[in-house]
């Protein structure tokens, strides 16, 4: 049990509905990816699970700024019944349980 904050990352990688690279608006690169930051401050929760998850998600790319629904999944099963924070929240991330922080809040 760890009681020291700790950082990892997982990338999504986004996909066409025909299930090609999702070709971004960059100027020299296509960002085609998306990089989540998932963090824990203090003692491990009750429940939470280690080192059973990919750091990789591969999914169709939504709307404006709107995170894929497995991104979800996978912190809830992580952390279940965790406190859970989204940061550049806009209103189409909006989930029941989290705390959403961004601009156009």
């Amino acid at each position: 049990v760890s009681t020291q904050s700790t950082g990892d990352s997982v990338t999504w990688v986004k996909s066409t509905v025909n299930r090609r690279l999702a070709k971004g608006h960059g100027f020299y690169l296509q960002h085609a990816k998306e990089t989540c930051l998932v963090g824990k401050k203090g003692a491990d929760p009750v429940g939470m699970r280690g080192n059973a998850f990919p750091d990789l998600i591969y999914s169709e790319r939504r709307g404006q700024s709107q995170k894929p629904e497995e991104l979800y999944s996978l912190i809830e099963s992580f952390v279940p019944n965790g406190k859970y924070l989204e940061i550049f929240a806009r209103r189409n991330n909006l989930r029941n349980y989290w705390v959403s922080v961004g601009l156009e809040l």
